[in-house]
């Protein structure tokens, strides 16, 4: 068989989609060696030292690069609807597109696409008008042409069935995403505190960890506020709250709410981590907090427990299905977000590290995306 599969979403490096493209591709081509992968890959500029495509190429992935810039890839296929991505990389017979594009296919080739999340769709004032058009776009062509679709969650699959009656339930299925392999635990040792030095975070410090973009719907802005409360407290008095990933928009309001308040010296943005270096945070922080109002599928809590560090993460949508519920909390009420944080900083916690490297594995999650694109 021969599968196309888009990864362009590749130039986001450091991004959730990017990360995802990655490892789901890297872990075919690594279990798969009877189909051949022709990989379509488009970028008006490419990162110098791109991994990722070099990567994929030792594995035996066909890179298919071409420098169309992205407005001109919407114009095509999500406007005009006009030639088809084999034009490019040659007939397959199936394709797998990215998360914003659904590119016309020849007769006879089967599509198959990714829904990550529904956050455009239901919480709209968090997203530009761009890039829910584009969304849009691309769900009406996948259930149009009744393509196969993975969800990261059964909660995004139940989202589908609620906001697109429309869709052929039968063509929806669950594939959890997986947990890089270095997601694990560190020993506080002379490499430990060398990564944290390079974020100029002290191997003593005691902190709250945040990862992810700094945009309004991971409620960085409850976070801070809940923080400065809990600070208040003298057995929390010398605690700091790292935030690590990178600016998104509308993030305004986080920075206005760390100056209001007071935390500049309490309060530490890192920037982008890279992935070698993020189980170290993880590994040296006191709590991981995700007080997310929507998740598709959120991997940070699950980084963290992999390396042993308990969380605190708002109990809706997928992360009630992927998170124990003592690391869960109403975010409707602040004392009760305050109160958990608090508990979960002063308890012992058992965390099955292993159980939860077992149950989120790119390798697994490679065989059933394999199982799912032969049945086609």
């Amino acid at each position: 068989m021969k599968i196309g599969i888009d990864i362009t979403m590749l130039v986001y490096t450091g991004s959730g989609v990017a990360n995802y493209t990655f490892n789901l591709v890297k872990n075919l081509l690594k279990i798969d060696k009877e189909n051949e992968y022709r990989l379509f890959y488009s970028s008006f500029r490419r990162p110098k030292n791109f991994y990722y495509l070099n990567e994929l190429k030792r594995l035996g992935g066909k890179i298919y690069e071409y420098r169309f810039p992205p407005t001109l890839l919407q114009l095509w296929w999500s406007k005009l609807n006009i030639i088809p991505v084999e034009w490019f990389i040659g007939k397959v017979d199936a394709y797998f597109s990215s998360d914003f594009l659904r590119p016309p296919l020849l007769k006879g080739t089967k599509g198959i696409t990714t829904v990550h999340d529904l956050t455009w769709k239901i919480y709209p004032q968090y997203h530009e008008q761009r890039i829910i058009e584009a969304h849009a776009i691309k769900l009406k062509k996948t259930i149009k042409y009744n393509d196969t679709v993975i969800t990261d969650s059964l909660s995004t699959k139940k989202d589908l069935s609620k906001y697109f009656q429309e869709i052929n339930t039968k063509k929806v299925q669950v594939v959890y995403p997986g947990i890089g392999e270095q997601f694990k635990l560190k020993a506080r040792d002379q490499e430990l505190k060398m990564i944290l030095e390079k974020y100029f975070i002290d191997l003593e410090d005691k902190f709250l960890l945040y990862v992810g973009a700094i945009e309004p719907r991971k409620n960085l802005v409850l976070a801070i506020n809940i923080f400065n409360e809990l600070v208040k407290d003298s057995r929390f008095s010398d605690f700091k709250f790292v935030i690590t990933g990178r600016a998104g928009w509308k993030n305004e309001n986080v920075f206005q709410s760390i100056k209001q308040l007071g935390l500049e010296k309490k309060v530490k943005f890192t920037g982008f981590v890279v992935d070698e270096d993020l189980p170290y945070l993880y590994n040296a922080a006191d709590l991981t907090v995700y007080l997310s109002a929507y998740e598709g599928f959120g991997l940070p809590p699950l980084e963290s427990l992999a390396c042993g560090t308990k969380v605190i993460v708002g109990d809706n949508s997928s992360l009630r299905e992927t998170v124990n519920k003592e690391f869960l909390v109403d975010l409707s009420d602040k004392n009760k977000v305050l109160e958990k944080m608090k508990y979960l900083l002063t308890n012992k916690i058992k965390i099955n590290s292993e159980e939860i490297q077992e149950k989120f594995n790119w390798k697994e999650s490679a065989k059933k995306f394999l199982k799912i694109i032969s049945t086609l």
